[in-house]
């Protein structure tokens, strides 16, 4: 079973059927009011749901097709995953086709797939004819690659296909997000006696849970969930893609109009100036042109507002350019939502786009630092951009000047982000460094990685030097930032530190061969007192490659096993009988020579005086002329 959520929709010009086909899909009636009923249009949003092969619950949204119901198209085109655009096999595409199309293109709906409907009034030439035509006339569209499914809503021919089809493609389509801010555009509003107000809408991101308090924005309402209906059953919780209904208690129906957003306060921005990158359709008729009064659409809200376009003196049809619109109220909207500008009067679609930012002030025409930071944010939403630029860890300083914005904007991102648990946040002395959660795991993915290959390669090094670890990585900060970040994982145990080597957390496990190595050059070692032999002379006795002993005895010796002292390798047990027995003889008779400590020891000049000077800097003897004393 499939636990995230999809929203699949329908577009097409009226009467082409795309009711009946939601009702042969899902088995459900959307058409809900009297009017709808006689008519035999759809005037409101209607809504189903279904389960797919699959095992997916899948919501339905049937769109009104009538030219005079476009605002409503509009606001059930917000949030869709994937659109069914339905034409009449006996008529093939028709004006309103052409604008939903129009629309879909420009609310940038993902994935599609062309339904050609009523196959069973038209025979076969005339089916060929038309799919024909409805290829060549999507072939510079969103749609160029859509399948085409026959199907017959009354007749039921091509459903089951068709469902098969929707569920191929919802493979493809990637989760909403259920963590983070909830934010959810009202579709309806109505009162339920007993139960009060009760809005509905498609969840665009977090999670409703009972007893929430949300906010209604523009309005600054605020209001706590009383109870959750999904797909009609009541529910605890409400994720991202469902279709929900929430009853509020705290508000009146008449204080919540419909275009208005359920979010969690204080997060999102609300205002009248949008910056904006605006598309002028390339089936416009006419330019875009400068404070031109247009209709807003943006999720269900559609507002008045006029365009102050900031780098052309006018848009022509099929270019895009920088622009804010000025609106006649305030809105609900964040960098990347998606909007349509409709003509004022007579209303059709001209142009779209996407949204920058709230604005606090109208900016000046054609100024270049206003269009250099049009441009930055274009890039992509501003979160994403800050959130790429912490590919590495940083103070929120540099943040603000690689995003050349004001330190207060910045603050407000990193935020945003780590209530969305998209960023990691460490300290280098009393300063706080921001790091992308996906870029942090990914460098200690890559770190963990190398201290594993070199475990592997090198078993008897106990770890990577962290030097070697940093060129290996490329890391180019500071020795400083280094450090830091490389102890605090330590502590945060994603990875173990011995000293000046660095270590995964399951640590070595010797092979076979090298352990049978090593009990032999200790065996051998065992008897060798203070005149240890050249480690080359005892690679040959112990079958250790010549070019492999040196490493054999670094282990022993970061084990604590051996000593290394004067270019020659040593017990640690024999340095400190050695030790010993120098002490002994010094509390006896106050100084030694060179001379007498080779007799004590039993060794040669040539070990006896490293080891002497090996216990001066220990602190053990003091050299006084040829002789030592005691400390």
């Amino acid at each position: 079973m499939d636990d995230r959520h999809y929203l699949v929709g329908t577009a097409g010009h009226v009467d082409h059927g795309k009711t009946e086909l939601i009702r042969a899909l899902s088995g459900m009636e959307t058409d809900r009011l009297k009017e709808e009923k006689q008519r035999g249009i759809s005037i409101e949003l209607g809504f189903a749901h279904m389960m797919l092969p699959s095992g997916r619950q899948v919501g339905m949204i049937d769109v009104p097709g009538h030219e005079r119901f476009v605002r409503q198209m509009l606001a059930g085109a917000s949030g869709m995953d994937v659109v069914l655009l339905v034409i009449a096999a006996d008529e093939g595409i028709m004006p309103q086709t052409q604008e939903h199309l129009d629309i879909l293109t420009l609310l940038g709906i993902p994935r599609g797939i062309v339904v050609l409907n009523k196959v069973d009034l038209v025979d076969q030439e005339w089916l060929e004819l038309v799919e024909e035509e409805v290829q060549e006339k999507l072939k510079n569209t969103a749609f160029n690659t859509a399948r085409i499914c026959r199907v017959s809503a009354v007749t039921g021919e091509g459903i089951d296909v068709l469902r098969e089809t929707i569920d191929q493609l919802l493979s493809e389509v990637e989760s909403k997000k259920s963590t983070g801010p909830v934010r959810m555009p009202i579709d309806r509003v109505f009162s339920i006696q007993g139960f009060g107000t009760v809005v509905t809408g498609t969840l665009h991101g977090g999670t409703v849970e009972l007893g929430q308090e949300l906010a209604i924005e523009p309005s600054h309402l605020i209001a706590k969930v009383r109870s959750l209906q999904v797909y009609k059953k009541k529910v605890n919780s409400a994720e991202a893609g469902q279709r929900v209904a929430v009853n509020l208690a705290g508000v009146e129906v008449a204080q919540v109009d419909r275009g208005s957003v359920l979010v969690t306060p204080k997060i999102f921005n609300v205002g009248k100036i949008l910056d904006l990158k605006v598309i002028n359709l390339s089936s416009s008729d006419r330019p875009l042109t400068q404070r031109q009064r247009v209709r807003f659409h943006l999720g269900t809200t559609e507002i008045l507002g006029r365009l102050h376009l900031l780098d052309h003196e006018e848009i022509p049809p099929g270019q895009e350019g920088f622009a804010q619109i000025l609106l006649d109220e305030p809105v609900l909207a964040a960098p990347g939502d998606r909007f349509v500008l409709r003509f004022y009067s007579p209303t059709y679609t001209i142009a779209g786009g996407k949204v920058l930012s709230v604005a606090k002030y109208k900016l000046k025409r054609f100024k270049q630092s206003v269009l250099e930071q049009m441009r930055i944010k274009d890039q992509g939403d501003p979160l994403d951009l800050l959130e790429r630029e912490m590919d590495e860890p940083r103070t929120s300083s540099d943040l603000a000047a690689l995003l050349h914005v004001s330190p207060a904007e910045i603050a407000e991102s990193l935020k945003s982000l780590e209530e969305s648990e998209r960023l990691e946040i460490w300290m280098e002395d009393d300063v706080l460094l921001y790091w992308g959660k996906a870029a942090a795991e990914a460098w200690r993915s890559k770190l963990i990685r190398v201290v594993r290959v070199h475990e592997e390669e090198y078993p008897l090094r106990g770890g990577i030097s962290r030097e070697e670890l940093k060129t290996r990585l490329g890391i180019s900060w500071t020795h400083r930032r280094w450090q830091t970040i490389l102890e605090q994982g330590s502590v945060r145990k994603y990875y173990r530190i011995s000293g000046s080597k660095v270590q995964t957390n399951e640590g070595v496990q010797l092979p076979p061969l090298i352990i049978k190595r090593l009990d032999a050059l200790r065996a051998y070692w065992q008897n060798v007192g203070l005149m240890p032999p050249e480690l080359g002379i005892a690679a040959e006795s112990c079958e250790i490659p010549k070019t492999e002993i040196q490493e054999y005895a670094g282990y022993l010796c970061e084990q604590g096993e051996w000593v290394s002292i004067g270019g020659f390798f040593y017990r640690r047990d024999d340095i400190s009988k050695a030790k010993m027995s120098l002490v002994q003889v010094l509390q006896v008779q106050g100084e030694i020579g060179v001379a007498e400590v080779r007799e004590l020891w039993g060794t040669s000049r040539k070990y006896a005086v490293p080891l002497l000077e090996y216990f001066d800097q220990q602190r053990v003897t003091q050299r006084k002329g040829d002789k030592r004393t005691l400390v």
